[in-house]
């Protein structure tokens, strides 16, 4: 029974170890599990996400990795100022060499949304959701004794905003400033859409912020059965649920990892990098808008605290089609001159409205006012008529007997 329990130990311990070591390449295709779930290969049919950069706001990517190789552009680097006495963001800094990752948490974001794999038709290795996105590392120069601020990630947001990324993604929740905020309301103006994390292991408490403030795509992690593992304080207003638990992906030092957390996010991010590929004159919002339409509703009706806008549907969102919009300019703004509705969409009727017809308008009711006049003139010379025909008939009675 001993050598039995010993030997059970030992088999654990083994595999444990996997993610800090070597693996081979055609085992950890087949244990992106998120790919299938996600039907990525039906969706990366319509688009791998050309022409998309995804910055990924972290402490590296190593750049290095066989799976990434071509994939990662020069990182732009922040200094250790975001959360210690000057606030002030640094001016991007840019290097040709590999950037580094100390903890490999930056490296497992970037391999899933744009691992490439490697080999014989690149069928082995890390494979992402947008394979032929690109990646932008967004280096935070944190000390290794603590972990990103708010205004660390605030600083990596600016930077990623300055070099034009089309999606953001941030693989932390941190506790909210104000900094933090205008940060992310800068990206959004900048039509930038910032993808967050939302929560990394069920037992480990955890600050909502950006996944909540409004705008940010908070990445809700799931379980392979579709259950949410990680409950939360921010209100997931714009969440959908992704894969987040055993999600293979890539590590530093060219090796490979199990993430049960925050590479959520990253998916997240690839599925978004597919749609600004397959919709590139969209704006962010028409980006969310589909997101949202096509998400499959869980839990109550309707969004909800925990399951956000619900599951991700990857294919329907980049496929389905979707209705027209309703205009609804902003107050106080005019439509540009000659503006029109695009010609493949159909239009849409006009809401019925009461218009006025001026001061004199009521003289238009003095026709319906005359009839109505003259029928209760007639009813009453009807009604005076039988009356007098009745007292008649009385009299004439009267005067035979």
């Amino acid at each position: 029974m001993k050598q039995r329990l010993a030997l059970a130990v030992a088999l654990g311990i083994a595999v444990a170890a996997v993610p800090a070591l070597p693996a081979r390449a055609d085992v950890i295709r087949d244990d992106e599990w998120h790919l299938r779930y996600l039907n990525v290969t039906e969706a990366n049919q319509k688009t791998r996400g050309e022409g998309v950069t995804v910055a990924i706001v972290d402490r590296g990517v190593d750049r290095t990795h066989d799976d990434l190789r071509g994939a990662v552009l020069d990182p732009v680097f922040t200094t250790t100022g975001g959360d210690a006495a000057s606030p002030a963001p640094s001016t991007p800094a840019t290097t040709t060499g590999a950037s580094d990752d100390p903890d490999g948490h930056g490296t497992a974001l970037a391999g899933a949304v744009a691992g490439q794999g490697h080999g014989q038709d690149h069928g082995d290795g890390v494979i992402g959701v947008a394979p032929g996105a690109k990646i932008l590392p967004i280096v935070l120069d944190v000390p290794a004794d603590r972990a990103p601020g708010p205004d660390d990630l605030a600083t990596g947001i600016e930077l990623a905003v300055a070099q034009k990324a089309a999606v953001i993604v941030v693989g932390y929740s941190v506790s909210g400033s104000e900094r933090l905020r205008q940060a992310v309301r800068d990206a959004q103006r900048a039509d930038a859409i910032v993808v967050a994390a939302d929560g990394d292991q069920p037992s480990r408490d955890f600050d909502p912020y950006p996944a909540a403030y409004d705008g940010v795509l908070a990445a809700i992690p799931l379980t392979r059965a579709g259950d949410v593992r990680v409950q939360s304080t921010s209100g997931r207003r714009l969440g959908l649920g992704v894969p987040g638990y055993q999600i293979m992906t890539t590590n530093n030092d060219n090796r490979y990892r199990v993430d049960d957390g925050s590479a959520c996010a990253g998916l997240l991010g690839g599925a978004v990098a597919l749609l600004r590929s397959a919709y590139p004159d969209a704006p962010s919002a028409e980006i969310i808008r589909r997101l949202t339409l096509t998400a499959v509703d869980v839990g109550p009706k309707g969004p909800d605290p925990e399951n956000g806008l619900g599951r991700l549907d990857l294919v329907q969102a980049l496929t389905k089609r979707l209705p027209t919009p309703s205009p609804s300019p902003s107050p106080g703004a005019s439509p540009s001159a000659g503006a029109a509705a695009p010609a493949s969409a159909p239009a849409e009727a006009a809401p019925l409205r009461y218009r006025s017809r001026g001061p004199y308008g009521w003289l238009l009711g003095l026709p319906l006012l005359a009839v109505i006049a003259g029928l209760i003139w007639y009813a009453g010379l009807a009604e005076r008529r039988v009356r007098i025909s009745a007292r008649e008939e009385v009299d004439s009675v009267g005067v035979q007997s």
